[in-house]
């Protein structure tokens, strides 16, 4: 089993944390590798934005600590459902293994459209590891992004 330490630069919450509020497990979160996601929408002379936003994927890495931990990305993906997953920056645990303060945190919602696996098993000074990493493509509906003392700006990305 790998081992994490208590304070996480990212971590993915597979469900909306405003929702749940600070009753986060540890155990259900994901280390996040990396991600990256680009809105653009059309401006006009003045600057003003018009028409739709052009439609925006959000891919996402994580190592996964176990083999199953991914099962879930590939369930979404078949029920072609909206579903809402949270990046929580800088995160910190308690005792309890509870989440007890964050920088700020993004929740996304959208569809997962694709699921990649990579494996490495190599074998380490403590005997054999193996890593798992998985690469997730996310067509995104909204993003909110929530900051300190709990204020939070939403982007609805619309098309048709």
């Amino acid at each position: 089993m790998l081992k994490y330490s208590d304070h996480l630069k990212a971590v993915l919450y597979p469900e909306n944390l405003q929702e749940v509020g600070n009753n986060v497990e540890k155990r259900l979160c994901q280390t996040i590798q990396h991600f990256s996601y680009k809105c653009q929408r059309s401006r006009n002379d003045a600057g003003f934005p018009y028409g739709e936003t052009t439609p925006t994927e959000l891919l996402f890495t994580i190592r996964l600590g176990a083999p199953d931990d991914g099962k879930v990305f590939y369930q979404q993906m078949q029920r072609n459902e909206l579903f809402d997953h949270t990046f929580i920056f800088n995160a910190s645990f308690d005792q309890t293994d509870r989440l007890k303060t964050y920088d700020d945190a993004m929740i996304v919602r959208g569809y997962v459209v694709d699921v990649k696996e990579d494996y490495d098993a190599t074998i380490t000074e403590n005997g054999t590891v193996q890593q798992i990493m998985i690469h997730v493509i996310l067509l995104l509906s909204s993003i909110t992004y929530i900051g300190k003392e709990d204020s939070y700006k939403q982007l609805e990305i619309t098309h048709k």
